[in-house]
């Protein structure tokens, strides 16, 4: 009897006071709290008990999450004696979210993974999707990418299946969030960007703040600071200026790092202390290392080593007992690069080792594979679902038109018979057997060809689909052999240059130490090699993505960078930018050519004390809502004798390039990917000229745009 009571005393405190339940994420409500420990000092069955403590551990959880272990730890021992399995998956799952929240990661897959199959077996369907959830997310802290997309494309099927959109959202955004670690931020936007639109087919705000902050890192990383500040102030305006601490932690640390790419290094510590202040607060292990790494890179850029070396070490202190693999993967890259500074080479070289295997662990060929698997066989199973429907239409058009031949049939049948009467039936059946006869023959034709039709179809598609087999193949094997390529120069390349250094330290023989310059210079060129390679391969495999290109801000970012590099002081640049330049194109693939042909001008600058060396960067419209983009310079010039040589691979225009002469063959390949052209002119006055012409769309008629005199 006290027990009913109990069940309908605990309905009416969740009625009132209002328990949150959604994607592992709850507001913890004290009065709700309050009133279940009322109820569990009075509770005296045990499975009172036991109901209790898995709504306190539920309430506890994201707040205090020891509160949250340890009712949730209880509970779950409780419901294991009285075999409650409903009870047993809830407070596992509760239980395994808490060990998270304190960087135990590798516990938490366990408990999780436990439950599962218990979830599973017992039609749990909700418990079931939220466990999902819950590992893909562990696996992501882990860095064990692979399967993190595995758990989180399990769970969008199943929402799919559900029509929950919302949970559409959120778990989209898991994916977005797995491929931002995976340094692919254009598919990790792609993700994020799904995941707004949901958010906004149903006027769903929760977590909006989160998600734009999300797309501003993203676009931090891809160097679109103006964009990436853009989605900060939008993040915190969603929570309308009552952000949680985890938004306020995400979004300085955001902003911290927009500062620090534009070298405003006070602003970007000030941001990058305050995340970290909130992150001791919060007592989030993953976040006070991500902070303390860019504020030692900071003191690293400051000249301030002591305190750079102190951030890198706390940091690693962090991030180790966590497991937070690629936290540690940024921690000992930055670590060795200041130790090199330091002239501790020893040390460095065992950081930079550490480096090497921890990363060659997760990023490794079966990653990849693992990954691109996992995408694959959810956009088969969308294809299969997509061909499944067409194939019910057309079997459902199919019988209704034979529906309709019979119908007309048996009306032209009965027309026949009461116009001529009894005294024609014998014509008319003679006439309807010839009549047969003939449809019979005709019939009989029509079969036979279409079976020679069907075995030439059948045939055609064999052959199709053996040379998209094969195509497949060959595109395959060429993108992971430019990785492992890539991947296996990159490690001993690293090695020679370290001992290259500790080699000019020891070496006093002038000629030998001339070779070893010269040797450490051509490994910096080879990996520089390395990496144009690698963006010719992203630039033939990615897909483009239509939007609005702002001209004047991608020049903007592309000087900035060059200014980070370091230009010429004698070298005068200057831009002329037609505000109507607009165009609507892949914005990645227009900065990678914009990039390209600037950099050449500056690299290719005249350093005579004779000549005021410029670079002028025009942008105008041209017909049919074209764009034209003119790089022009008084630099060393380029021969025009034979221009077209110049844009394929491994041509150098002259002996200063450092990249072996890819870089113009890049700029050739993005260009028409989305459907421009470039070239090559010298002016009137003997100056050079490379210009573009972007169409208005990349499947624009280029042709009619280029001009009469290139």
């Amino acid at each position: 009897m006290y027990y009913n009571f109990f069940k309908a005393a605990k309905l009416t405190v969740y009625i009132i006071f209002g328990a949150a339940y959604f994607f592992d994420v709850n507001a913890q409500d004290h009065r709700a709290i309050d009133s279940l420990l009322r109820v569990l000092t009075r509770a005296q069955d045990g499975k009172e008990v036991m109901d209790v403590k898995v709504e306190l551990a539920w309430q506890y959880l994201g707040e205090k999450n020891e509160e949250a272990l340890r009712y949730s730890t209880e509970a779950y021992t409780l419901a294991m004696q009285f075999g409650d399995t409903a009870q047993i998956v809830k407070a596992g799952r509760i239980r395994g979210l808490a060990v998270r929240s304190f960087g135990r990661l590798q516990e938490s897959v366990e408990i999780l993974s436990e439950i599962l199959p218990i979830a599973k077996r017992n039609n749990l369907e909700s418990e079931y999707k939220k466990i999902i959830n819950g590992l893909a997310i562990t696996y992501t802290y882990k860095a064990e990418y692979d399967k993190a997309l595995e758990f989180h494309f399990q769970n969008l099927v199943i929402c799919e299946a559900d029509g929950d959109i919302a949970s559409m959202s959120a778990t989209v955004n898991n994916i977005g969030l797995v491929y931002f670690k995976l340094k692919n931020y254009s598919q990790a936007i792609k993700y994020y960007t799904r995941s707004l639109e949901l958010k906004r087919q149903i006027s769903n705000n929760f977590d909006l703040d989160r998600l734009l902050i999300n797309i501003g890192l993203c676009h931090n990383q891809l160097g679109n600071f103006l964009e990436a500040r853009k989605y900060f102030e939008e993040g915190f305006g969603a929570c309308k200026n009552k952000c949680r601490d985890e938004i306020l932690i995400e979004g300085k640390f955001g902003l911290g790092v927009t500062y620090f790419q534009e070298k405003e290094f006070e602003s970007a510590q000030e941001n990058f202390l305050g995340s970290y202040k909130l992150a001791v607060k919060k007592n989030d292990l993953r976040w006070q290392a991500e902070n303390l790494v860019y504020l030692g890179n900071i003191d690293t850029q400051l000249k301030n080593f002591d305190k750079a070396k102190e951030y890198f070490l706390e940091a690693e202190s962090k991030a180790k007992p966590g497991g937070y693999s690629q936290l540690l993967i940024d921690t000992y890259n930055h670590f060795s690069i200041l130790l090199n500074q330091l002239k501790d080479y020893e040390k460095a070289s065992e950081y930079q080792q550490k480096y090497i295997l921890l990363k060659d662990s997760l990023f490794n060929e079966n990653l990849v594979k693992n990954i691109a698997k996992v995408q694959t066989n959810y956009e088969e199973r969308e294809n299969i679902a997509t061909i499944a429907s067409k194939e019910v239409l057309l079997k459902q058009q199919r019988e209704l038109n034979i529906s309709f031949f019979i119908i007309a049939l048996l009306a032209g049948l009965l027309v026949l018979v009461l116009q001529f009467g009894n005294r024609n039936i014998k014509r008319v059946n003679a006439k309807l057997s010839e009549a047969k006869e003939v449809i019979q023959k005709q019939n009989s034709e029509l079969e036979n060809k279409n079976k020679e039709l069907d075995i030439e179809v059948d045939k055609k598609t064999v052959d199709l689909a053996r040379a998209n087999q094969s195509l497949k193949q060959v595109n395959d094997e060429l993108d992971n052999f430019i990785y492992k390529t890539s991947h296996d120069i990159r490690g001993p390349l690293a090695s020679l240059k370290g001992m290259c250094n500790v080699a000019l330290m020891d070496v006093r023989d002038p000629v030998a130490l001339d070779y070893l310059r010269k040797l450490d210079a051509t490994a910096e060129r080879l990996n520089s090699i390395l990496t144009r390679l690698v963006i010719i391969n992203q630039i033939n495999n990615s897909k483009i993505t239509i939007e609005k290109i702002d001209f004047k801000s991608i020049v903007h970012d592309v000087l900035m960078l060059e200014k980070k590099k370091g230009l010429p002081p004698e070298l005068t640049i200057n831009t002329q930018i037609d505000p109507n330049a607009k165009i609507e194109s892949d914005k990645e693939l227009v900065r990678i050519v914009l990039e390209n042909l600037i950099d050449n001008a500056i690299k290719f600058y005249n350093d005579s004390e004779r000549i005021d060396s410029f670079m002028n960067v025009h942008i105008s419209r041209v017909e049919n809502d074209g764009v034209k983009v003119r790089v022009i310079d008084n630099g060393i010039g380029i021969s025009e004798s034979s221009p077209g040589k110049l844009f394929q691979m491994f041509s150098r225009a002259s002996e200063r390039s450092e990249t072996g002469g890819i870089g113009l063959y890049i700029t050739k390949t993005a260009t028409e990917k989305i459907g421009g052209k470039v070239g090559l002119l010298t002016t009137p006055e003997g100056y050079t000229e490379f210009y573009v012409i972007f169409p208005s769309t990349p499947y624009a008629e280029w042709e009619k745009l280029i001009p009469k005199h290139a």
